[in-house]
């Protein structure tokens, strides 16, 4: 993503109470906020605009958010992932380069990792 681009946001739950609630967190964060509840239409939504930062749940109908992670990532390179989940899933299963993010993640961490990755970080 140049300097200058506008930072992408792609939310995968299949909760939309917790899409609301990321939603309305982040509502401040400068970006394109997009929000899906499967990994298949999280994947359409991919194809159609790629997502500079992903936070994906772990729970999702079809496949599992670190499947969904690996299928952006391999059209998408360099997307920043984040898992949201209640539970940690093993260490030998997490991939280089995915943030675990567990819920409740803490706002100001949340905003972190998604700053981290809009080229709006604080310096």
């Amino acid at each position: 993503m140049t300097a200058d681009a506008t930072p992408s946001y792609l939310f995968v739950d299949e909760d939309p109470l917790q899409l609301s609630a990321l939603r309305r967190l982040l509502r401040d964060v400068p970006g394109t906020k997009r929000s899906a509840t499967s990994a298949e239409e999280a994947l359409r939504m991919a194809e159609e605009e790629p997502p500079s930062v992903v936070i994906a749940a772990y729970i999702l109908p079809g496949m599992d958010g670190l499947s969904l992670i690996a299928a952006l990532r391999s059209r998408t390179p360099g997307v920043l992932c984040g898992l949201h989940t209640t539970q940690l899933p093993g260490r030998d299963i997490i991939p280089p380069g995915i943030t675990v993010l567990l819920k409740p993640c803490p706002p100001e961490r949340l905003r972190a990792f998604l700053l981290s990755g809009s080229g709006n970080a604080p310096k």
